[in-house]
Order: C-alpha cells, then structure tokens, then sequence
C-alpha cells in the first residue's frame, strides 16, 4: 500500500530526511516514532503529496506522487498536528465544506457528517461554531474531517493530543477497528503506550531508519533477556546454583525474589529450574520481562 525507497529531503544544507526505506502493507496500523526534529513531519508531507522528495522514490498504492498526486489524494486522509478548522462556521458546515472537495453524492456526504459526528459525540454541537469548541473537541473533529471521505489510507500525527482520557481511549478503539476494515493507518505519536497497543509493525527514525520490526521482534532480538524469579523460601540459600553458570547469568536479589540477565536462556533456564527444585525451592514463578515499547525505543535512539 505505501512503499518507499531511499527517500530524502534537504533544506538547503539541512537534511532532514536521509536515505530512508520501508513498506506498509494494506490493513497495517504502522507506527512512525521518533524524536522531535527526527523528521516524522517531513516524511508524512512527502507521503501526502504536500512537498516534493529531494530524491527517492515513494509509491501509495502502486501510485506514483509526482504523477499521480490527484488520485493520491482522493484515497488519503490527513489529521496534522495542528489542524485548521474554520472557526467562524459551524462543525457541520466545516464538514460539508471539506467533503466537498471529493467526489461523493450528497446524501452520502450528509451520512458521513451524521456518522463521524455522532460516532466522537459531537452530534450536539453540529450547529455550533468551532470558535466555542474546546480544544479536545476540536481535536475530534479534525479526525472526522480527515475520515468524512472514507479514505483508503489514514495520516494522523497524534491523534489523542488534548483529549481527556475517555475520548482518548473511544479514539484508541476506533484506529484499531480500522485494521479490520482494512484501511491503512499510518500513525505518529509520542504516546508510545499508545503505539505498542495498536501498532502491527513500528518504524525508529532519527532522520535515518533506526529500526523497523513488530514489537514481538523487538521483544525477542537480543541475546539477553531478563527473568523474574520468586521462591516462598529465601533465595539466599541458592546462589551457589546462580554461581555455577555465571559465565551465562547476572544477577540481583531481596529475600525471595531475584531478576536475572540470562545469555542463551534456552539452554540455561531448563538446568536452572531443574536445580532450583532438586535443591528444595519452592518456586513460586519464574517468567520473562517482556520490555516494554518505551523502554526499547528509549535504548535505541540513546544508542
């Protein structure tokens, strides 16, 4: 649905994009995470048609930009970071206005308003100017613009920014079901809770591609993992079980429980548990910690 080889955009002498290459299949929710400056923005704008490419080549939908910028646009939808709605006219008449740009029948265009505005409850408040809407509704009713077209392939750069907690999550909700429509969602966030709870695959960028898997291969690409290990005896009595493989195991302990950095833990934990019980602990649990997206990103922007 959106490939992308060996993109990069200069501004003068400022390369804010360098060389960078991925794909983003059909029905995905792809998350794009990086820090501020990382070039999250730039790439989104090249996508959308909205600028050039210094160089690289990028093709939404089999579609290429430069040629076909037109068709691009009737099948994406777009919620920027800071959304421009006119104030001065009413939610529902922002919406007619936007649809309009489309090609849709009018009944259909009058549904869709119905629909999205009732679906982020603003339904209400259709006849009231935006100038009186708060910020988290504003917010909401930019993604409403963004969808009133029923596009194939959604751009949202922080969608939940500004909303309270309930709408956050009633948005949360609404992204994921898109996956079971098949609609492509390419998102960008800071919220990386957000990201690792909706995300299929995730993207690193620091101008460069830092990293591009799902969380699963994110989780299980490192040849240490940390363990967590409780007895309902002290485990004091046992290091000397930790000292005889310490060439593949650290670790640290309180009482009666221990966390431990294993090296080739599919041989080592079997032998570590069969000694642990041949040895009397009563072992209570001995489970992996799964690292979070948080902590995974944080390592490897700081590496």
């Amino acid at each position: 649905m959106i490939n992308v080889e060996n993109l990069v955009k200069k501004f003068g002498s400022l390369t804010a994009v360098d060389k960078i290459s991925f794909s983003v299949a059909e029905g995905e929710i792809f998350g794009f995470l990086g820090p501020n400056g990382a070039g999250k923005t730039t790439t989104i704008r090249m996508l959308t048609t909205l600028i050039a490419p210094t160089s690289g080549n990028v093709l939404i939908d089999d579609k290429d930009p430069k040629k076909d910028g037109y068709y691009i646009r009737e099948i994406i939808g777009i919620l920027t970071e800071t959304p421009g709605m006119y104030e001065k006219n009413t939610a529902y008449d922002n919406l007619k206005f936007f649809a309009s740009f489309y090609k849709i029948e009018e009944s259909k265009i009058n549904a869709n308003i119905e629909k999205f505005l009732k679906m982020f409850e603003l339904w209400d408040r259709r006849n009231d100017l935006v100038a009186t809407f708060s910020k988290g509704m504003k917010q909401k009713l930019a993604i409403a613009r963004a969808l009133i077209h029923e596009p194939k392939i959604l751009f949202l750069d922080e969608p939940t920014a500004a909303l309270d907690p309930e709408s956050a999550y009633m948005v949360r909700n609404f992204i994921e079901s898109l996956h079971k429509e098949k609609i492509t969602v390419f998102l960008c966030t800071h919220n990386l809770e957000e990201a690792q709870y909706l995300c299929n695959t995730v993207c690193i960028i620091k101008k460069k591609i830092i990293r591009v898997a799902s969380l699963f291969e994110l989780q299980n690409s490192k040849e240490v993992k940390i363990f967590n290990l409780g007895l309902l005896n002290s485990i004091e009595k046992y290091k000397n079980i930790f000292d005889k493989y310490k060439d593949n195991v650290e670790f640290s302990f309180s009482d009666t429980a221990a966390s431990l950095k294993i090296k080739n833990y599919e041989k080592i934990n079997p032998l570590i548990i069969k000694d642990l019980v041949n040895e009397g602990a009563e072992v209570l649990y001995f489970n992996e910690h799964k690292e979070s997206l948080e902590d995974i990103y944080l390592e490897l922007i700081k590496n």
